[in-house]
């Protein structure tokens, strides 16, 4: 694995967790740093509310924490490019997010309520605004005191019959992008079906020559496929999604399988279960008993995958409604 720079921050390794909805919480994106993640996004925050708004209302999915993280980076939404202005002045402005590492605009997102607003993947089939919206948030971190790189991620296409948007990504790149990260389905695919390499690599061929990182994203779920796509895309670095969902564990073994390295064993049940809780807890430090654990009946059931009596587990855990009930379940002490 060669070293990657994103502006001028120097990643550990080109692992990444992809930001995801419902997952990204601080908490699993800080166990993702110590299990070898170099960095997480979070998940996507509407520009226009934090615009309109303020940060209030979107507070609790941008927190980030430098100290326990390392490198962080919020995740922005939206198609109005001076909402992005505006909402990155405000996060400078704001003592607990002014720190962040990076800004990431997604441009991939497949969501209904997302892509009729013409934000998410919806910018694929508007190259100028999206290329408008990377201009004015480059030309709005230019004025900080401190370099932030602007990095995109986006997808293969936005119809069904999309094959790679090797000019998008090539316009990203003219804008003054820092880093592109491509997810190998279209918009139609939401997650269904496979991801392309083929596509992902056409992109990547079309941003060779622009002297900035180059990630793909899609189907990575073990060293061999994550060497696969290495190998076939060409890319820089990788994203991790889905897979690391309850398995944060991903991080430390595909970097040791990539470099040759001796892989760490796959955690047992004891150590997989107090991870969860450990997660759990973790959220319980932000968000109300109920609250924490009514969201986090979604996250409980990937950790106990392939567990012995795991159906069964599951259903108690998604009508669990406080911490000491999940540990009464997970036979927790």
């Amino acid at each position: 694995m060669k070293s990657v720079i994103i502006g001028e921050i120097v990643l550990k390794n080109p692992i990444v967790l992809s930001p995801m909805a419902g997952i990204s919480s601080l908490p699993f994106r800080i166990i993702c740093n110590e299990m070898g993640a170099a960095y997480s996004p979070t998940e996507l925050v509407s520009a226009r509310s934090i615009r309109y708004n303020g940060v209030d209302k979107s507070f609790r999915y941008m927190r980030i924490s430098p100290e326990e993280e390392g490198i962080t980076a919020i995740q922005l939404f939206g198609s109005d490019p001076d909402d992005f202005k505006a909402a990155i002045e405000t996060i400078m402005e704001t003592p607990e997010l002014k720190d962040v590492s990076i800004i990431d605009i997604n441009m991939g997102c497949p969501v209904p309520k997302v892509v009729k607003t013409g934000s998410g993947s919806a910018l694929m089939e508007d190259p100028v605004r999206a290329s408008d919206i990377v201009k004015a948030c480059k030309k709005t971190v230019a004025g900080l005191k401190r370099k932030v790189p602007v990095t995109v991620k986006t997808r293969t296409g936005f119809n069904a019959g999309d094959k790679g948007k090797p000019d998008f990504a090539k316009a990203l790149a003219d804008a003054g992008c820092d880093m592109i990260c491509v997810h190998g389905r279209t918009r139609t695919q939401m997650y269904h079906g496979e991801s392309s390499i083929e596509a992902i690599a056409l992109m990547r061929d079309a941003v060779r020559d622009y002297d900035i990182p180059f990630f793909a994203n899609g189907d990575i779920c073990d060293v061999d496929s994550a060497r696969k796509v290495f190998e076939r895309t060409g890319c820089d670095g990788i994203m991790i999604g889905r897979a690391a969902r309850g398995n944060p564990w991903i991080f430390e073994q595909i970097a040791a399988g990539l470099a040759g390295s001796e892989m760490p064993k796959y955690p047992d049940e004891q150590a997989r279960k107090l991870m969860m809780i450990r997660e759990l807890e973790g959220r319980l430090k932000y968000l109300p008993e109920d609250v924490a654990v009514r969201e986090f009946r979604s996250v409980m059931p990937y950790y106990i995958k392939g567990l012995p009596g795991a159906a069964r587990t599951k259903v108690e855990l998604v009508s669990a409604v406080s911490f000491n009930e999940v540990k009464e379940i997970m036979g927790i002490v």
